[in-house]
C-alpha cells in the first residue's frame, strides 16, 4: 500500500490545500484538460481510469462547461458518485499529482487554453470560401469590362451592387460585398479578411464568423442608405471592419486567456490607423474616389456590439455576460429601426422609393467601399 493511499485510509485530507498544489498559477482555476492528463497519467493502480471515464466525470463536475475546474467543482470531482474503487482512484490520483506536479512553466494556464482553442478540424472555410469567391467576381468584370486599374472596374450596372434606386431587390443589401472598385480595394479587403478571419474561425468555428461577417455587411448598407442615400455601395469593408472590432473585442474580453495580447491589440490598431490614413490621404490628393465610410463605421459598431455575443468567451464573468447581452439588443434594435424606415417611411431620410423610375438617368455618385 502506496504512503497517499495509506494517508488517505487513515488521516483526513485537506482537499483544499490539494486543490492549490495542482493549481500551479494560483489564480483558483485548473485547466481541465490539464486535470484529465494528471488523472490519466498518474499510475496509482494497476487498472488505471479510461479516457472515456475521466471525460465524463469532468464533464460532470465542470458545471458552467468553461474548460477550467474552479474549488467547489474540485470538491465534486472529489466526492462525485460513482463506485468506491474509482472514487479511491481519483483521489489518490489527485493527492500524487499534488505532490509531484512540475512548477508553473513560462506560459499561463490562460495562455495554454486559448492555444489549444486553435483547430483546423473542422477547417476554416468561410472566410477562404468568400475571399475566392471576391477575387473571382473581381477577376470576371475585369474582363468582361475590359480591364483593371488601382480604382476600376466598377461595375455600376450589376445586379450585385447596391443600388440605391432599386432597394426593393433586397439581396443587394448583402451581394455588393462581392464587388470591389479596383485591386487596391480587393487585395486591402481580402488581406484583412484572410489575416483576421482564419484565426478567429479556427478558435469560435466557421458559423459565427459567418453570422459577425455578413451582419456587417447587412449592417453597412442599412446604414449607409440611411446616412448617405443616393450611394451606390460596392465592397467587403463592412465586413471586414466587423471582424477588426471583433477581434478587438475578443481580445478585451479573452484578455487573461490571450496570448500576446498587446501584439494583438496594437497590430488591430495599426492595420486601423493605416486605413484611415490611407482614406485621409485619397481626399488631399487628386486619388479622391469619393469613398463613403459610413458602411466602414457600421461595420466597427457591428463587430463590437456583436462581436461579444458571437464569439467565445473562454472565461466569462458577470459583467461580461451582461455587456454581451447589453450589446445584442443595442444591435438588433438598430436593425430593426433601420429596416422599419427603410420600409415604411423612406422620405424620413430622403430615400428613393424602392422600385427604380422609368425615365431618367441614373446619379454619377462615387462607391463605398
Amino acid at each position: 500500500m502506496s504512503r497517499h493511499e495509506r494517508d488517505e485510509k487513515y488521516e483526513p485530507i485537506n482537499w483544499h490545500e490539494i486543490f492549490t498544489k495542482i493549481d500551479r498559477d494560483q489564480d483558483g482555476y485548473i485547466l481541465r484538460s490539464e486535470l484529465k492528463q494528471y488523472l490519466l497519467n498518474t499510475p496509482v493502480s494497476d487498472v488505471p481510469l479510461t479516457n472515456d471515464m475521466v471525460d465524463s466525470m469532468l464533464y460532470h463536475v465542470d458545471y458552467n462547461n468553461d474548460g477550467f475546474i474552479t474549488l467547489q467543482e474540485f470538491y465534486g470531482l472529489v466526492n462525485i458518485p460513482v463506485d468506491a474503487r474509482t472514487q479511491s482512484i481519483v483521489r489518490r490520483a489527485l493527492v500524487t499529482t499534488a505532490f509531484s506536479v512540475a512548477p508553473r512553466s513560462q506560459v499561463s494556464h490562460g495562455d495554454r487554453h486559448y492555444i489549444s482553442e486553435y483547430s483546423c478540424c473542422p477547417p476554416p472555410l468561410f472566410i477562404p470560401l468568400v475571399c475566392a469567391i471576391e477575387i473571382g467576381v473581381f477577376v470576371f468584370y475585369a474582363v468582361k469590362l475590359g480591364g483593371v486599374g488601382a480604382y476600376s472596374p466598377v461595375p455600376w450596372k450589376s445586379p450585385l451592387i447596391y443600388d440605391p434606386h432599386k432597394r426593393a431587390e433586397a439581396w443587394r443589401f448583402i451581394s455588393y460585398m462581392f464587388l470591389h472598385s479596383g485591386y487596391v480595394h480587393l487585395v486591402s479587403n481580402v488581406a484583412v479578411a484572410l489575416v483576421l478571419g482564419i484565426p478567429l474561425e479556427m478558435v469560435h468555428r466557421s458559423w459565427r464568423i459567418f453570422i459577425l461577417y455578413v451582419a456587417g455587411v447587412i449592417a453597412g448598407s442599412l446604414a449607409a442608405s440611411m446616412l448617405d442615400p443616393h450611394a451606390y455601395l460596392v465592397g467587403a469593408s463592412g465586413g471586414v471592419y466587423a471582424l477588426m472590432a471583433a477581434h478587438m473585442a475578443n481580445t478585451i474580453i479573452n484578455w487573461s486567456e490571450m496570448p500576446f495580447r498587446w501584439v494583438r491589440l496594437l497590430t488591430l490598431l495599426v492595420l486601423m490607423a493605416t486605413d484611415v490614413g490611407v482614406f485621409i490621404w485619397m481626399h488631399v490628393s487628386e486619388e479622391d474616389t469619393k469613398i463613403s465610410y459610413v458602411a466602414h463605421l457600421a461595420g466597427a459598431v457591428t463587430g463590437l456590439l456583436l462581436g461579444m455575443a458571437t464569439l467565445r468567451n473562454l472565461k466569462e464573468y458577470k459583467w461580461e455576460q451582461a455587456l454581451k447581452w447589453t450589446g445584442l439588443v443595442i444591435f438588433l434594435g438598430l436593425i430593426v429601426a433601420c429596416i422599419v424606415i427603410q420600409v415604411g417611411f423612406p422620405d424620413l431620410v430622403g430615400l428613393y422609393p424602392p422600385f427604380p423610375p422609368k425615365r431618367g438617368n441614373l446619379l454619377d455618385i462615387g462607391n463605398s467601399t
